[in-house]
């Protein structure tokens, strides 16, 4: 999710869809509202929308998912998503934001859209700045370095050597 607020004030908000691997990443999906959703949110029909554009196009048969437990990734109709599909998804714990290494991705996202755009707060909830905000969001995806990935997804056992060893609490990831 990339909020841009100004004075505290949200502004602009949009949903946004990624995948990483080791040598790789999928384009980036601006996920589009669900109109039939209470207050015009996200739903797991919108996820599986992003899913359709995203993760079909680079998924090879074999390989692992990963996601959290949003609501919408566990949703029923999206299990039911990845099984005709047969997209094998890694059963993951909930509230284990630190072991998900794309976490670490947006974070990344988010400051390049900062420092290349210093003035990003004061974008309008308007057609025209949403347009200009999503491009800003592909150029920064882009920008990302495939060796910050890379690092990323080969932490995956240490991170998980250390969330072990600290029982479950917080570790340095």
């Amino acid at each position: 999710m990339v909020n841009i607020t100004n004075h505290g004030k949200p502004q602009i908000s949009l949903m946004i869809w990624g995948c990483i691997w080791l040598g790789g990443r999928s384009k980036i999906i601006i996920m589009e509202r669900d109109p039939e959703a209470l207050r015009n949110g996200y739903t797991a029909w919108s996820y599986i929308e992003a899913l359709e554009a995203g993760l079909l196009p680079v998924y090879k048969p074999g390989l692992f998912f990963q996601q959290d437990n949003a609501k919408i990734h566990v949703a029923n109709v999206t299990k039911e998503w990845f099984e005709d599909h047969g997209i094998w998804v890694i059963d993951w714990p909930a509230y284990s934001p630190d072991m998900n290494p794309i976490e670490h991705v947006w974070r990344a996202l988010k400051s390049i859209l900062h420092r290349r755009h210093p003035d990003i707060h004061l974008l309008g909830n308007n057609a025209v700045d949403r347009e200009v905000l999503k491009g800003w969001i592909r150029e920064a995806w882009e920008a990302i370095l495939q060796d910050l990935i890379d690092k990323l997804v080969l932490s995956a056992p240490n991170r998980v050597y250390a969330l072990r060893k600290a029982k479950g609490w917080y570790t340095k990831y």
